[in-house]
């Protein structure tokens, strides 16, 4: 559980926290301020980058290299 602006902010299940927000972030209602992992704790390693991680960042890599190559 966290706070924004006092205001108390708390996860709508269990888990472990995979990733918050940075404080002082600026946010508004509704903002998804962080990641739960719901898994038990033995079904995963917090130190490697989830399947799903890893397809948005090559996502977002073909994306930037597509961009590049129409603006270059």
């Amino acid at each position: 559980m966290g706070d924004v602006e006092g205001e108390a902010v708390c996860a709508q299940i269990g888990g472990t926290v995979r990733g918050l927000l940075t404080s002082g972030t600026a946010v508004r209602r509704g903002l998804k301020v962080g990641d739960v992992d719901p898994r038990p704790e033995t079904t995963f390693d917090l130190d490697v980058i989830s399947d799903k991680s890893r397809a948005i960042g090559g996502g977002v890599l073909e994306a930037i290299m597509e961009w590049w190559q129409t603006v270059g």
